[in-house]
């Protein structure tokens, strides 16, 4: 049996956003959600000390909002010094193949 993690979202001007991710303003400012929330239930989000303000007034002020990039992984790592599949036959690495390893860490990071 596997557990799975249903992910806290919240909306802002029509976009839905995962609270369980930081958010990244248009000056790149990191947003984290507080774990709290006001009586209509939009959640309170902050940037390092200061002080916890709406998610839709800092996207209003500072957005659009876009998710922090994930932590590279060990796996990730490991795919770069592998071989991707498309080039099992190709003994170096050429443009095609670096390009799809980029798209693959681009997947990832979204």
């Amino acid at each position: 049996m596997s557990t799975h993690t249903i992910p806290r979202t919240a909306q802002a001007a029509g976009i839905t956003y995962d609270l369980d991710r930081d958010l990244i303003d248009v000056y790149g400012a990191r947003w984290t959600w507080t774990g709290t929330t006001d009586t209509d239930g939009t959640p309170f989000v902050q940037t390092g000390d200061d002080t916890p303000q709406r998610l839709t007034h800092v996207y209003w002020t500072d957005g659009p909002l876009i998710p922090a990039p994930l932590p590279v992984t060990y796996a990730d790592r490991h795919a770069a010094f592998t071989t991707p599949a498309c080039a099992a036959t190709v003994s170096s690495a050429t443009p095609h193949t670096v390009a799809a390893l980029l798209g693959r860490f681009r997947r990832r990071a979204a």
